[in-house]
This record gives structure tokens, C-alpha cells and sequence, in this order.
């Protein structure tokens, strides 16, 4: 009897969640931007779109009574094809890997094109458009499924190995609460193309359950990765006093952020390389940083080898000394 309120209560929890990630991510860019920071709050924004346009299709279905269209299930694809982009971003960033760089771009360019060309479509042209060119359709919806698949096994796959569980399984379960939306808005075209809107509902119907799970999902794994280790890292009193040491050295946000800007260009880091620069500034442990930035402790070890090489330094009191331009 309920059914309907219940539904859409979830939807409301659901955005309630990623508005919390959101301000999550935002709060701890003011006190340190990094890639991985950035690219889960483009995600959670992509969430919250398509979160919205989906309580919208189910509140104008149920309790308005106007059935979903095949313009508004084409959009539909395209908004779920731009939060694949940033999902992928996301996964780049939490295993920052040379050898998938190639075909996560290539996946990502064509997201983009799919989006933009069919989005472009969906408006400028009429829906009996969309009946002459069904066989594209398909062509171009499959190709994407295979793209984006194929770049998200593959970073489970590295995660795996690299023995980071909590993170595969964060990968995969959000990976597969995608694919079911983006199928369930197929299911539902092809419902309106058929001409049989029982179909439509259906699928639609049990998207709310996928999305209030990835929000969760998501909104922890902000707060676990990017604003704790910010606002409510635990430290003990040795290293708190040496913390203590280096905030009081650490110049103001602007100046600081130039300076770690300038002595990765001089250095020729990398944008992961930069990152730990900043964070070994700020006194954090191979644990806390393999946390912060969702890595193994051994690939950290393995950056902060490379940064040494780089600076021409032995231990990290050097790194710092250069940042604040003394003597070595």
C-alpha cells in the first residue's frame, strides 16, 4: 500500500547519501587536494545526477502516470555514460597504473562521444529517428558495455593481486550497480520501442535497491579515504609532536600548494609522485599515505624510492628541507 513512498524515501536517502560524500570530499579538498579526492567527488556529483533524473522517471511513472519515453530513456543513457567516465577516472586514480592508462583513456574518449553525439540526437531529432537506426543503437550500447567492463575488470584484477580486498569489492559492487542501471534504462527503450510498457517498469523498479547501496558505499569510501585521515586521524604523542613541528613550518595553503607545484616540475614528478611529496611533508607514514591514497604499502614504497631518486635525497628529512628551500 506504501510501496510507492517507500520507494521514493529510498530515492530521498539515497541523494541524502551522496550529498554527504559530496561534502565529504569538498571539505577535505580545502585542506588538501589530491587526484583521488577530486575524482570521487566527480563521481558522487555523476551519482547524484543520475540518482535525480531516476526518481523523476519512477515519480512521473507511478504517481504522476506518464509513462517514460524513448527520448527520456536516451538521455537516460547518456547521463549513465558520463558517470562510467567518471567512475573509470575514480578507478585510475585509486590504482594509478601505467599499463591500464591506455585503455582507460581509450574507454573514457568513447564515453564521451557516445553521450555527446546521442545526446545531441535525442534532442534534434524525432523519436521515430531512434526506430531506423535500432541496429546502431544496439552496436554502440554493446560497445560501451565491453569498453567499460573491460577497464573495470581489469582494475579488480590489479587490486586483487595487489591484495587491496576491501577495495576490489568496492570496485566490483559498484561496477555492477552501473551495469544494472544503464541495462535497466536498455530494458526499458527497448520496452518503449516494443511498444510493451510492463516491460519498462520491472527493472526500473529495482534500480532504487542497487543505488541506496552505492551511495552507501561511496559516501564511506570518502569519508574512509579522504576526509578521516584529514579531520580525525588518531596519532600518537611522539609523532603528534612532530607534526606539530611541521605544521608550524608549513606556509600558507597558496604558497604551499606553489611550492609543492614548483618542486615537482623541478624534480619532473609525477602527479602521484607530488602527491606523496605532500603528504610526507606533512609527516604521514607509509601506512597513513598507502591509506589516504588507497595503496598498497609496498607501491608506496615503491613512489617514495623513485621521489628519493629523483631529488637526489636519502630520507625524507631532505625532501622536506627542499620544499622549504634550505640546505640539504
Amino acid at each position: 500500500m506504501f510501496i510507492k513512498e517507500i520507494i521514493l524515501a529510498c530515492y530521498i536517502l539515497c541523494i541524502a547519501g551522496i550529498v554527504a560524500g559530496i561534502t565529504c570530499g569538498v571539505l577535505s579538498r580545502m585542506h588538501g587536494r589530491t587526484q583521488l579526492n577530486r575524482a570521487a567527488v566527480l563521481f558522487l556529483a555523476g551519482l547524484f545526477v543520475i540518482c535525480f533524473y531516476d526518481m523523476a522517471i519512477y515519480y512521473c511513472n507511478y504517481v504522476i502516470g506518464i509513462l517514460s519515453s524513448m527520448e527520456v530513456m536516451r538521455i537516460g543513457n547518456c547521463l549513465i555514460s558520463v558517470t562510467m567516465f567518471f567512475w573509470i577516472g575514480l578507478q585510475k586514480q585509486i590504482l594509478d597504473r601505467e599499463a591500464l592508462h591506455f585503455i582507460d583513456k581509450t574507454v573514457q574518449k568513447y564515453m564521451l562521444v557516445y553521450a555527446g553525439v546521442w545526446l545531441v540526437l535525442t534532442i534534434a531529432m524525432p523519436v521515430d529517428y531512434f526506430y531506423t537506426v535500432k541496429w546502431l543503437l544496439l552496436v554502440t550500447d554493446v560497445l560501451l558495455i565491453v569498453g567499460f567492463l573491460s577497464s573495470s575488470i581489469a582494475h579488480s584484477i590489479y587490486t586483487s593481486v595487489a591484495g587491496l580486498k576491501n577495495t576490489t569489492a568496492y570496485m566490483l559492487i559498484s561496477t555492477a550497480m552501473l551495469m544494472w542501471n544503464y541495462f535497466s534504462y536498455f530494458w526499458g527503450e527497448a520496452s518503449v520501442y516494443w511498444g510493451n510498457s510492463r516491460f519498462i517498469r520491472e527493472p526500473l523498479d529495482l534500480t532504487i535497491i542497487f543505488w541506496l547501496i552505492i551511495s552507501v558505499m561511496t559516501a564511506m569510501f570518502v569519508y574512509r579515504k579522504c576526509f578521516k585521515p584529514t579531520f580525525l586521524k588518531d596519532i600518537s604523542p611522539h609523532e603528534g609532536e612532530r607534526q606539530s613541528t611541521l605544521t608550524n613550518s608549513i606556509p600558507a595553503h597558496g604558497d604551499f600548494q606553489e611550492r609543492i607545484r614548483e618542486v615537482a616540475e623541478q624534480y619532473n614528478l609525477t602527479k602521484r609522485e607530488r602527491e606523496l611529496v605532500e603528504l610526507i611533508y606533512q609527516g604521514k607514514s607509509n601506512k597513513d599515505i598507502a591509506e589516504e591514497l588507497f595503496l598498497s604499502e609496498s607501491t608506496v614504497k615503491t613512489h617514495i624510492y623513485n621521489i628519493f631518486r629523483k631529488m637526489n635525497v636519502k630520507n625524507r628529512i631532505e625532501v622536506i628541507c627542499i620544499i622549504n628551500g634550505e640546505q640539504v
